[in-house]
């Protein structure tokens, strides 16, 4: 099920991955789309300011919580 709650919101990488798209940087930022949970994994779909699309899993970033406090 997609789950859209933090749908806009910013977030950043807290270490390197390698992606299916190329490497992501730590501190890498953009923006969330969608989280679904698929064979027992929470996956995090983002926008990242680098340009790629990419699912990473929800433990390898971290919610601006500033930007987070800000829109409320």
């Amino acid at each position: 099920m997609v789950d859209r709650t933090h749908s806009g919101l910013r977030c950043r990488v807290v270490r390197h991955l390698n992606t299916r798209d190329g490497l992501l940087r730590r501190d890498t930022c953009g923006t969330i789309q969608y989280e679904m949970d698929n064979l027992g994994r929470h996956l995090v779909f983002v926008d990242w300011d680098n340009g790629m699309t990419t699912p990473v899993f929800a433990q390898e970033v971290e919610i601006d919580m500033l930007r987070v406090d800000a829109a409320a």
